[in-house]
């Protein structure tokens, strides 16, 4: 009977599950998740139709069985976590045991490597997980969780001295009428998840702090992509900075992989 009972079990746990893909406008389909590069979301559905689907326009991909990935950011990689499922613009995966996530919106592609193979569960301890790759490490009682201190990299938590004024927190906003004339002004369409969003705009401040009256920051603060400014403005991509001079004339957007490097050559731009 325990014999039956295993080769059930072992049964049952071969048979993979679709994942699940749910776009924003409630669309849900169901197949086999593929992986993500060129900004889209790549997913055979189970009539054999591949869709590429842009990150904006997905609401979530639940995985049927948690798979081995690697993923590349736009800071960092990891060359095999256990990926179990993608929601609310963010990505959910183990490694080496530990819960991480990462915001969708610094990925720059995740390739699929294969199921997680689970080593063979004795009868008698059979419905206990014993897959290493998705053990919880345990905290000590009063413990805190490990988390990562980007400061021990030389960077921020979040911004430090923010005394930028905020001019929309996602709605539609006249960004042209919120200039100040006769200084350089920078709009900040900030992403407060990412990494990169935090630290240029900590970069700026300091900048902002040391020439007050030459340069304005601008900043919009949005969670996602489905914003209206987003909308309006059709933004694929976050953070953004866009310079003006002090005539108000917009001279250049930094949208893409971008560095501190980028921002003085822009901000010199925009000061001629």
């Amino acid at each position: 009977m325990k014999f039956r009972l295993f080769t059930l079990v072992l049964m049952l746990g071969c048979v993979a599950r679709a994942d699940i893909l749910t776009l924003r406008d409630s669309t849900e389909v169901q197949g086999r998740f593929q992986g993500y590069s060129n900004r889209k979301f790549q997913f055979k559905t189970d009539d054999g139709v591949v869709r590429l689907e842009y990150a904006i326009d997905v609401k979530s991909i639940v995985l049927g069985s948690p798979v081995r990935a690697s993923l590349s950011l736009a800071m960092k990689s990891y060359d095999s976590v256990v990926l179990s499922r993608i929601d609310h613009n963010t990505l959910r995966f183990r490694k080496e045991g530990v819960l991480l996530t990462e915001p969708v919106i610094l990925l720059k592609s995740l390739d699929v490597l294969g199921p997680v193979v689970r080593p063979p569960v004795p009868p008698a301890e059979a419905g206990i997980d014993q897959d290493p790759a998705v053990t919880t490490r345990i905290v000590a009682p009063g413990r805190a969780p490990e988390t990562r201190d980007w400061k021990g990299a030389g960077k921020w938590h979040v911004i430090e001295t923010d005394k930028t004024p905020v001019i929309s927190r996602g709605e539609v906003v006249d960004i042209e009428s919120s200039l100040k004339r006769g200084v350089v002004n920078v709009v900040h369409f900030h992403y407060p998840q990412a990494v990169g969003s935090v630290r240029e705009g900590n970069y700026l401040q300091g900048i902002m702090a040391r020439r007050p009256s030459r340069l304005v920051v601008l900043k919009v603060v949005t969670q996602d992509f489905n914003a209206p400014i987003c909308v309006s403005l059709n933004l694929k991509t976050l953070p953004q900075f866009w310079f003006y001079n002090a005539e108000g004339r917009l001279v250049k957007k930094l949208t893409d992989r971008f560095t501190e490097g980028d921002i003085d050559a822009a901000l010199k731009a925009a000061d001629r």
